[in-house]
């Protein structure tokens, strides 16, 4: 058998080889090809949603700035329709003295006028005798003097005090009118002040949906997690900050000491007490149900409650738990309308997610004030208040401070 190749086999060899070559060569740039087609549209998908992501971002950061303004605003109407309502009670409080004061006033002429109305009925039935008449009766030009006197005295004496009642009542009179019409502008200053909060209210509904709208497409769970650990980073951080100012107003004024006044104001009676002698015997700040303890899992991203949530009506008056000083009283991203109150040798309370706060920054407060409204702000949809209490910044369980009876 011969071994050796012909050169037709050869050239069929050679035309194989180079077509099989070729073949290869254009598999493998097809790759290439398709690979570098496929990582463009995958470069272009990224830019573009990369462009989605910065959009997206902007417009919820520029919502967020806008519902901050809103819930500031919330908070100062809210502030003056709590005046408002106070002044509005006090007017009607004294409309109704005045009433009594009337009603009294009243009975007082009808009593006058009757006992007038009987002597004079007693001196026309008896007669009304002359001179000559009591001459002849016997009395002595002295003794009848005497008795003209006191009968002429007494009418002029009843009708004096009449007149004088009558005065008064149209005094009275006069001072309700302008009690009235003061209850009548207050009332119509309190129907301006709920037709703005509602609107305000209705107008942060809108900007919260859209919020909504806009975490649904862009936040993920651990985004979500990332950003409450940011927010506690940022909150411990205030506290450190706000200890050591304390400390450092303590060092300068440790002569001067602040007491606030115990005057009878319910739920004061621990005032002038140290904090840390009140565990156990603190209320919580406000009438709700406890929805999340201290330490518990949230269930959206697995972070640990700091504090206390408190589910209330909103509206209801939030109370300061001790008396204290207010360090912060301001709106905070993730906490919305926030109050803190230092209550001496690194105690703290705070108080989040209100609609409105009474008392501003260096406020003195006893155990009892208001200090806040309940609502929901700082992107929350749930009504309620979110309560802490700290010591030198560190969080601990309020409920092993609180009595529930």
């Amino acid at each position: 058998m011969n071994n050796t190749l012909s050169s037709k086999e050869i050239i069929k060899v050679f035309i194989f080889l180079s077509i099989l070559i070729f073949t290869s060569s254009c598999i493998a740039e097809s790759q290439v090809t398709k690979t570098e087609k496929n990582l463009l549209k995958i470069q272009k998908e990224i830019n573009q949603l990369n462009q989605n992501i910065k959009k997206n971002t902007k417009a919820k950061k520029d919502l967020s700035t806008e519902l901050k303004a809103k819930e500031k605003k919330i908070s100062k109407t809210k502030k003056e329709l709590y005046k408002i309502k106070k002044k509005f009670k006090t007017n009607k409080n004294k409309i109704k003295k005045l009433n009594k004061q009337l009603v009294n006033l009243k009975k007082e002429i009808k009593l006058k006028k009757k006992s007038l109305s009987s002597r004079l009925y007693q001196a026309y039935t008896n007669g009304n005798p002359g001179y000559f008449q009591m001459y002849l009766d016997g009395l002595n030009p002295s003794q009848i003097s005497r008795e003209s006197y006191y009968i002429g005295y007494y009418s002029k004496q009843q009708n004096v005090e009449i007149k004088s009642i009558k005065n008064a009542y149209i005094e009275i009179e006069i001072t309700k009118k302008l009690v009235n019409k003061k209850l009548k502008k207050v009332a119509s200053l309190k129907k301006r002040k709920e037709k703005n909060a509602k609107k305000l209210l209705k107008q942060k509904k809108e900007k919260t949906k859209i919020i909504k709208k806009i975490n649904k497409k862009l936040l993920s769970q651990k985004k979500k997690k990332q950003k409450l650990i940011q927010n506690e980073k940022k909150l411990t951080s205030i506290f450190k900050t706000l200890l050591k100012k304390i400390k450092a107003d303590a060092t300068k004024k440790s002569s001067k000491k602040i007491n606030a006044d115990n005057k009878s104001i319910p739920d004061s009676k621990f005032d002038g007490i140290d904090f840390k002698k009140l565990k156990g015997k603190l209320k919580l700040p406000v009438k709700g149900k406890i929805i999340h303890k201290f330490n518990s899992k949230r269930k959206d991203t697995g972070v640990a409650w700091k504090g206390l949530f408190i589910k209330a009506k909103e509206g209801r008056d939030v109370y300061a738990v001790a008396s204290g000083k207010v360090v912060f009283s301001d709106w905070i991203k993730g906490f919305g309308n926030i109050i803190i109150i230092d209550h001496g040798k690194g105690y703290m309370s705070l108080y989040g997610n209100n609609s409105s706060l009474i008392k501003d920054s260096n406020d003195i407060v006893k155990g009892g004030s208001v200090i806040a409204i309940v609502g929901n702000s700082g992107g929350n949809l749930t009504n309620g208040l979110y309560y802490e209490l700290r010591k030198d910044s560190k969080p601990f369980n309020p409920l092993k401070w609180t009595s529930l009876k």
